[in-house]
């Protein structure tokens, strides 16, 4: 072998094992860039694990959330129609009710009132078709125990029930409608506690 031979085996024996350190390097440096890519791509996959998770958990809370408050709307809408059912009921009762009990009711409503004055009573027309033969007697009387004079008025009230009480030039409505507006949260209340004993 000759010099020059030696000396470019020499260089490709050099160049060959600096290749080989550079090839040995750049593999070490693609498994390094290997292995943190992928511990990377775990932690984004990791994280995008979680925000799943998290919006999934989200999710469900706002649902559970709305479907709470949608059930107690829902209760109070029922119970509130059930309440108003059964206070239109207790109404058409009322009404209905045999000509003896209803007029036993009015004169109960009468003894609440003020009568110590000089008035006269007004009913429906209904009403003053079936009253008792002795109506006028039993209001005078209820009215005589306060001090004041009642009488039947002679006119029909435009009322479904009760009766409107007039001295002067002052009415007092004492109609159903009135009894059962003035006392519709006491009334409400007997009825929920009849209907949702809690």
């Amino acid at each position: 072998m000759t010099g020059t031979e030696k000396i470019l085996r020499h260089i490709a024996d050099k160049a060959g094992g600096e290749a080989a350190a550079i090839m040995e390097k750049a593999r070490e440096e693609a498994a390094r860039l290997e292995e943190k890519a992928r511990a990377e791509r775990e932690e984004i996959l990791a994280d995008a694990e979680k925000q799943g998770r998290d919006i999934v958990d989200a999710a469900r809370e706002r649902s559970e959330v709305t479907a709470a408050a949608y059930k107690r709307r829902t209760l109070l809408a029922t119970r509130g129609a059930l309440v108003k059912e059964a206070l239109d009921k207790a109404w058409e009762n009322i009404l209905a009710l045999p000509d003896q009990e209803y007029f036993d009711f009015l004169y109960t409503q009468l003894d609440k009132q003020d009568l110590g004055r000089d008035g006269q009573l007004c009913l429906n027309a209904k009403d003053l078709e079936r009253r008792p033969a002795d109506f006028e007697e039993k209001i005078a009387a209820a009215a005589a125990r306060q001090k004041g004079t009642l009488v039947l008025g002679g006119f029909p009230a435009d009322i479904a029930g009760g009766f409107i009480l007039q001295y002067g030039g002052v009415e007092e409505n004492c109609s159903l409608e009135a009894i059962f507006e003035s006392e519709a949260d006491v009334l409400k209340d007997a009825v929920r506690a009849v209907l949702f004993e809690d």
